[in-house]
């Protein structure tokens, strides 16, 4: 995660780039868990190149984001980690795309064929991340290099 990493800090951003620490201040964390779980963490993050820290600080982050947006998830993106809706292969980005042309909760949903409150939740999480949800539709609707 930007801002956590110190010497790693170029080499992490991977890991987490939807909510990055760049411009706000961090607090420090702490918490104990049992021995199994810190060695299932550091097998993790091993895997996934970057800090036991820094991979504790993006679960926390994303299971924070989870309860207090309810029906969003995250996973892995070509644009990093992205907000999505939990059991649906649709990302948050997308939703509030489908509803700037539409206007309408209602079209939006019809569009998914879902109900209305599964619209209100990702453009809830929308709102309170506009920036990212601009990021990553733009990172995943980019143009396409075509390599020769």
């Amino acid at each position: 995660m930007r801002g956590c990493g110190g010497a790693d800090h170029d080499r992490l951003t991977f890991v987490h780039t939807v909510h990055t620490l760049e411009d706000m201040s961090s607090a420090y964390v702490s918490g104990r868990v049992p021995a199994r779980y810190e060695r299932l963490v550091t097998k993790q993050a091993r895997a996934a190149r970057t800090s036991k820290s820094d991979l504790v600080a993006r679960y926390v982050i994303e299971k924070s984001l989870e309860t207090e947006f309810p029906g969003i998830s995250f996973r892995d993106s070509l644009s990093g980690r992205e907000a999505y809706l939990t059991g649906h292969r649709v990302a948050v980005w997308e939703v509030h795309a489908v509803h700037e042309e539409s206007k309408s909760v209602e079209k939006t949903a019809s569009h998914f064929r879902w109900p209305r409150v599964l619209v209100k939740r990702a453009l809830a999480y929308a709102r309170a991340f506009p920036e990212e949800i601009h990021t990553a539709r733009d990172e995943e609707t980019g143009p396409v290099s075509t390599a020769r």
